[in-house]
């Protein structure tokens, strides 16, 4: 049989000899992502450079399946995706930490928070500077005659900080009858009557520098201000006077000025806790008289390095006894207690929105607490306070203030009764008429912990370094903005807070069985502390 050819039935429909068995399509281009639908392709919930290039090659795969499909990490193209990514990543950043620092709960930086609590009428503290008891020791050739006058230049004494051996300027003041400091006068007077043998022993030695500013009031402004451009001021060391004998008081916000005749001002901090002081308007406080002349006193520094030991300060101060110059002796037979840096984040979080709440008014006992938590005195101590309301019959409305003063930014101690006086004058301006405030001290709970810190044998040659980062995190735990008053010691709390060290793989306390419980006018103060390290 011949074999047909069927070729012509077939000619013009495909090239048969070219046919090789395999049928190709267009399916990837018939199969492209239409432009209306490419952003469809868009994950608005990406974070990260990592996921910002993922994300991007993902897009490339889908819409230029045929066009790009080098994703080596040497490709221009890879290049020039990691540089879109990096540049999404910062400004994802960039806007979240905006968004963050646009509100009280999430803000972390200082100055930003600042600005926050100013919007509704809150100012953070500034730095608060130590304060010791110094004792004055005259010749014992000399006698006494009259009165003893510290002047200015010898007011200030300059000591090393046995903390970080940095040098320390400490003022010398004392209190007034009423109990409060001589903000006003430059040169300090001693009545001759306080001496006994030659010696006082009630002098204030308050760090930092004492600065006097002068100047004349504007003539052309209905509100007068004063800016304080040497700083960091410290606070509660201000003392404004004028020519024509009125002295001007500092308040928290001219808002609770009493009236138009109200000699007051509240002072602002600006960059580098700078300050300016603004002054009433008549209708809240009194308007300075225009073109009087002013007189500013203040301090300036502050901070925990002017926490001294006792005896640091022994120093020969010149003074004036009957105009005839005396040479005598300064010793601080004290410590000096009270310095710290200015407001914390944390803290200004925790207590401004609760300060705000009060509007100056103290009803309630978070009202109270607010107030008295937010208040610092003349010495620059803080306070540390717990509100109680009594409820038994005619003693309904006394409130039982338990207090006590900041000596470091870890330590408590029992507050000085020209402290607890400010404290109470503090408070009368904002209680219920009614209410009759009691304040006592309260009770510090100090406690030794003994601990082991498990962590991994590999770190064994960092043994070292992790033990510091395990004491720095304890003394967190248990520092003065962070415990309260009836907060008992909750062991498994401790323990997580102490994880969060990372190179810590386990905390044990070995020396306390159970939680501490405590009374609502106690609060825990860490004492000692030991760690043994176990390898695992």
């Amino acid at each position: 049989m011949t074999q047909q050819d069927y070729s012509r039935y077939f000619r013009g429909l495909y090239n048969v000899s070219g046919f090789d068995g395999t049928i190709e399509s267009d399916f990837l281009k018939l199969g492209s992502v239409p432009d209306d639908r490419k952003p469809d392709l868009i994950d608005y919930n990406l974070k990260g450079f990592d996921d910002y290039r993922t994300a991007l090659q993902n897009y490339l795969k889908a819409v230029f399946p045929t066009d790009y499909n080098n994703f080596a990490a040497s490709d221009l193209g890879q290049m020039l995706l990691e540089m879109f990514a990096y540049m999404a990543s910062v400004n994802t950043l960039r806007a979240d930490m905006t968004a963050n620092e646009m509100y009280i709960d999430t803000v972390k930086d200082p100055d930003n928070l600042k600005r926050l609590l100013q919007l509704i009428g809150v100012t953070m503290r500034g730095p608060t500077s130590s304060k010791a008891t110094g004792k004055l020791t005259l010749p014992p050739e000399v006698t006494l005659s009259t009165d003893v006058v510290v002047p200015q230049g010898s007011r200030t004494i300059s000591v090393l900080s046995d903390r970080s051996n940095v040098p320390l300027l400490y003022t010398m003041t004392r209190q007034l009858n009423d109990g409060s400091l001589d903000l006003f006068n430059r040169d300090l007077t001693i009545p001759q009557a306080d001496f006994t043998n030659n010696e006082v022993s009630d002098i204030f030695l308050l760090e930092g520098s004492f600065e006097t500013q002068t100047g004349a009031f504007a003539t052309d402004s209905t509100r007068q201000t004063i800016e304080l451009r040497n700083g960091p001021v410290v606070e509660g060391s201000i003392g404004v006077s004028s020519t024509e004998g009125i002295i001007y008081n500092e308040i928290s916000n001219l808002f609770v000025a009493s009236g138009g005749t109200d000699p007051v001002f509240e002072k602002v901090y600006t960059d580098g806790f700078n300050a300016v002081l603004r002054f009433g308007d008549g209708v809240r406080g009194r308007i300075p008289t225009p073109g009087e002349t002013f007189i500013v006193n203040y301090r300036r520094g502050g901070g925990e390095n002017g926490n001294i030991a006792r005896g640091i300060i022994n120093k020969s101060v010149t003074l004036s006894h009957g105009g005839v110059p005396v040479n005598g002796t300064l010793v601080n037979i004290t410590k000096g207690t009270g310095g710290s840096p200015a407001e914390t984040v944390e803290h200004a979080k925790r207590y401004g929105p609760y300060f705000f709440r009060t509007q100056y008014r103290a009803v309630t006992g978070e009202d109270y607490n607010a107030l008295a938590n937010s208040f610092v005195g003349t010495t620059g101590k803080t306070a540390k306070a717990m509100a109680s309301l009594r409820k038994n019959g005619a003693a309904a409305n006394v409130i039982d203030m338990f207090v006590l003063s900041k000596a470091s930014e870890t330590q408590l101690e029992r507050a000085s009764v020209a402290f607890k006086k400010e404290l109470l004058d503090y408070m009368q301006q904002y209680k219920m008429l009614t209410d009759d405030i009691v304040i006592s001290d309260g009770v510090v709970r100090t406690l030794d912990i003994v601990a082991s810190v498990f962590i991994d044998r590999s770190n064994e040659r960092f043994e070292d370094n992790i033990k510091q980062k395990a004491a720095n995190k304890l003394q967190e735990y248990f520092s003065v903005d962070r415990v309260n008053f009836g907060q008992r010691l909750d062991l498994a709390d401790l323990q997580n807070f102490m994880l969060t060290v990372p190179e810590i793989r386990f905390f044990t306390v070995d020396n306390l069985e159970r939680d501490i419980p405590v009374n609502f006018n106690e609060i825990v103060q860490l004492n000692n502390f030991e760690f043994s390290v176990e390898f695992v």
